[in-house]
């Protein structure tokens, strides 16, 4: 491709969380996600879904950083007895905020919109992080017949009987 391009947020990320309360929530935070002026008037009906995608632009990723391929999941490593055991993998593999394109994409539960502000909550982005765009989250998006390798499973189950937190979808 000659020439870029050039993305502009569309709005910001609100949360009263430090960013090492985002990074190592399980769940995600409650916070805001405050759209520009100039962009409100595409938040008409919005509110009526119940979660959205919100495709942010990972700003506090150093440029070293994204040149990472493979990560030991640290939300996983977390949970394990022994947190080498996890298994380092391709960054694909991961939400890991080290990926070659500091982009984002997360799925948010929908609370309420007031004007050009959206209440949510499940956020794992920083406060004041960019945002390029919002979609709703709608079934298709889901797909059928899931699966996941062997090492998340067993990750998946010690969660669950650890935390009571079932990692399902």
């Amino acid at each position: 491709m000659r020439g870029g391009f050039v993305l502009r947020p569309i709005g910001i990320v609100r949360t009263e969380y430090s960013n090492s309360d985002v990074s190592e929530s399980f769940d995600g935070v409650p916070g805001e996600i405050v759209i520009f002026d100039e962009y409100s008037e595409g938040l008409e009906g919005i509110e009526g879904f119940s979660h959205i995608i919100v495709i942010a632009f990972l700003d506090r990723v150093k440029a070293s950083e994204r040149k990472v391929l493979k990560v030991r999941p640290k939300w996983l490593a977390r949970y394990a007895d022994d947190p080498s055991s996890v298994p380092e993998v391709g960054v694909f593999n991961t939400r890991s905020p080290h990926r070659p394109n500091p982009i984002a994409l997360s799925v948010v539960r929908l609370l309420k919109r007031d004007r050009n502000a959206l209440e949510v909550k499940g956020l794992d982005l920083y406060d004041r992080t960019p945002v390029l765009d919002i979609k709703p989250y709608v079934p298709q998006d889901q797909g059928s017949d899931i699966r996941f390798p062997p090492w998340f499973n067993e990750m998946r189950e010690k969660v669950k009987k650890e935390k009571g937190k079932d990692l399902t979808f």
